[in-house]
């Protein structure tokens, strides 16, 4: 009897620990993790949280609706600091944790350093920000923005063009991956334009005296300075070129989508020019609808950067609806094939093109009185 009963005993305690093993292998099957690389420390805190703003709206959102073909969207935050070798190894971890999506890298840096990470173990990437024409290597890096081969070419335009520059010059941060793909964009679409940059000076990030460089620059009299960098330095760069007389009108990347321009800036901020992924007074009715929400729950206007993060997480969405399953390969080319959405917050009509980087519109806005001014839409 002893022996049956002990029997029975180790029969009961086999189904009680296979039942305890089990659970929660179910319960994480009912939830799709998504992973965000953000950079919420570092030079440009302020992208991440934004970027963790969007993409915690875009979930919430998604599951108060019902969830993802019956699944529960939950998010994983890594802080990659801005710092590529960083971001590599949390790309990794992010990916040994197996999340089904990561959200980011935020700068070009980040990406290109966990893309092909991402790219090798067939985990989707989608970043939200990283525009430098590189960042989208890998049939399974994906990008919700445009890419510098667009934003450099209408930045170059827009200077020459709208501005009327004919001596144009530019100082730029070589210390950046995003910048320096920008710059060469720029410099070369200058040259087709048939106005040349009479000069480049560059520096590094994380400096904060420009004046020897603009010196230089003020000596040789150009008409216009481009800037395709962070806000950190735009704005120390407008204080200074102020300082030292050097009136001129100036125009910069996306990088400058910061209240920190402002606040640095002051009102040497005044008259500079952003070419970005769009303006919050945008009229149209997405644009209008995603500000008031976001601003109800986060009691700020969202950024660019918050709009392509939430439109980051819309661009999964609407993958997977399309692909009808939870089959990664399907995911993936439906993201891939995605066409004409009309959906998103930052562009009216949105296609990814062959390289996975989205085709869509750059708005150009002003610095006024401590705010973008909507100024511009250019179609690609």
């Amino acid at each position: 009897m002893k022996a049956k009963a002990l029997l029975v005993f180790l029969v009961i305690l086999v189904l009680m620990v296979s039942i305890s093993a089990c659970a929660p292998k179910a319960a994480e099957a009912e939830t799709i993790k998504l992973g965000v690389l953000a950079p919420l420390t570092g030079p440009i805190a302020a992208y991440g949280q934004d970027q963790v703003n969007g993409v915690t709206m875009a979930v919430e959102e998604i599951n108060a609706a019902g969830g993802l073909l019956g699944k529960k969207l939950v998010i994983q935050v890594e802080d990659d600091e801005k710092k590529p070798e960083l971001a590599a190894s949390l790309t990794q971890k992010l990916i040994n944790d197996k999340v089904d999506v990561i959200i980011g890298g935020m700068s070009s840096s980040s990406t290109m350093a966990g893309g092909p990470i991402a790219d090798r173990a067939k985990v989707l990437m989608i970043s939200p920000w990283s525009t430098n024409p590189k960042a989208a290597e890998g049939d399974w890096v994906f990008r919700a923005c445009f890419s510098d081969e667009f934003q450099g070419r209408i930045e170059a335009t827009y200077a020459a063009e709208t501005l009327g520059c004919k001596k144009p010059a530019m100082l730029l941060d070589v210390g950046d991956d995003g910048s320096k793909g920008q710059g060469e964009v720029v410099e070369a679409t200058l040259i087709e334009l048939g106005v040349p940059l009479i000069a480049i000076e560059n520096y590094t990030s994380g400096d904060k005296d420009f004046r020897a460089q603009l010196t230089k620059l003020k000596g040789l009299e150009p008409d216009c300075l481009i800037t395709p960098n962070y806000y950190g330095e735009d704005a120390l760069i407008r204080v200074q070129m102020k300082e030292l007389g050097m009136d001129l009108p100036m125009v910069g990347g996306d990088g400058n989508d910061a209240p920190e321009f402002f606040t640095v800036g002051g009102e040497a901020a005044n008259g500079f020019r952003m070419t970005t992924h769009y303006a919050p007074d945008d009229p149209r009715p997405a644009v209008v609808d995603f500000r008031a929400r976001y601003k109800a729950k986060f009691g700020e206007d969202p950024r660019s950067t918050a709009a392509l993060s939430y439109d980051a997480v819309l661009l999964y969405k609407l993958a997977v609806e399309k692909a009808g399953k939870w089959d990664k390969e399907a995911i993936r080319e439906a993201l891939a094939g995605m066409k004409d959405v009309t959906t998103l917050v930052t562009a009216p009509i949105f296609s990814m093109d062959e390289t996975g980087t989205g085709i869509k519109a750059l708005t150009v806005v002003r610095a006024e009185n401590g705010q973008w001014v909507f100024d511009a839409v250019v179609n690609p």
